[in-house]
């Protein structure tokens, strides 16, 4: 007798497939993307050499709306930085929720210069809620031609999102030995719980200033 295969079993034979195809595909396009596709951020394997073309690793191909931020951008429905964040009455904050639907709102949302003396700031963000854990970061490193940041991480701070979780924000604190004024590069992670730093999860960019005068001071 000719024994029916599991649904579990089908599905892993459509899987394999599926790979093999997928594959075949990114293959395919590999070899018909244009060379000037470089340019916009695609690894292409040239012709004449076989080496890979350098991709920049600190993410600045893929730049947030700082301004104009209530729309959906890279991995986030709206993202802000912002001086500081409330939590609504029908909300409890980090690092616990204690409703199915928590959230925070930014405070001074699109700030983006900031007075040496001060101690924290926050990027807040609403995303799309996942049926697993899964963990936002945000690095941050100082440019000190304003153009290219150093290998040196300034500082780091990541939140773990449980399941069906869908708000958060994530803290900007001021260094040990104080802000060094100029600009500075943060780069927005997501990753899995616990992961260590790696330039494949970069999902955005923010730039912030650290100036005696800022432009957009607190209620602006």
């Amino acid at each position: 007798m000719n024994r029916k295969p599991s649904i579990q079993t089908i599905m892993s034979r459509m899987w394999g497939k599926g790979v093999i195809c997928v594959l075949s595909l990114m293959v395919v396009a590999l070899v018909l993307v244009p060379q000037g596709q470089a340019e916009k951020g695609l690894a292409v394997k040239p012709a004449t050499t076989g080496e890979p073309v350098k991709v920049q690793g600190d993410g600045k191909a893929l730049p947030i709306n700082q301004k104009n931020w209530k729309f959906p951008q890279s991995a986030f429905h709206w993202i802000a930085m912002a001086r500081d964040y409330t939590t609504p009455w029908d909300s409890v904050g980090r690092p616990g929720w204690m409703t199915d639907d928590a959230y925070v709102v930014p405070v001074d949302p699109g700030v983006s210069e900031f007075t040496p003396d001060t101690k924290i700031f926050y990027i807040v963000f609403a995303a799309i809620a996942l049926d697993a854990p899964s963990q936002y970061r945000a690095a941050w490193y100082y440019m000190p031609d304003g153009k290219t940041r150093e290998n040196e991480l300034t500082g780091t701070d990541a939140l773990e999102l449980e399941m069906n979780e869908k708000s958060g924000y994530l803290e900007v604190f001021q260094p040990e030995g104080g802000w060094k004024k100029g600009k500075y590069l943060l780069r927005l992670f997501f990753e899995s719980p616990g992961q260590e730093l790696y330039d494949g999860n970069v999902v955005g960019t923010m730039e912030f200033t650290i100036t005696d005068n800022p432009q957009n001071p607190s209620g602006s």
